[in-house]
């Protein structure tokens, strides 16, 4: 009821309403980043559907994204990860690195090996 009023008020004094639709009619995947999990799937393999979902429900498939609480890029690594994927990647990585989709995938790929050892679950560090 309040809904029904708020949007004769609005279109009353001049504004128009356009319904929002849910994450999932948006898409809910990110495509253009599925070769990269393809390519850079970790040891054991992962779904590629479903981590382009969580791509998608991280950051809405933007790379440049920085979280109030500390995670980076499209998969959204925190920060508490950067010296074990600096050490796994051989390679110094950073907020900002984590912004490279490709280093991105990369790192999300450790971070799936580490969970499948410790947690015997892949897709630990991503789900709610």
């Amino acid at each position: 009821m309040k809904r029904i009023l708020l949007v004769i008020l609005l279109t009353t004094v001049g504004f128009n309403y356009t319904k929002v639709e849910p994450i999932e009619a948006a898409g809910g995947r990110c495509p253009q980043y599925e070769a990269l999990l393809v390519t850079n799937a970790p040891k054991g393999g992962w779904d590629i559907g479903r981590m382009s979902k969580y791509m998608w429900r991280e950051s809405r498939c933007t790379p440049y994204v920085r979280s109030r609480t500390q995670d980076s890029g499209l998969l959204q690594i925190n920060d508490i990860n950067l010296r074990y994927l600096s050490a796994k990647l051989n390679m110094n990585i950073t907020p900002a690195t984590l912004m490279n989709p490709e280093v991105n995938v990369r790192a999300a790929a450790k971070l799936c090996e580490f969970a499948r050892r410790v947690w015997g679950n892949c897709y630990a560090p991503w789900r709610l």
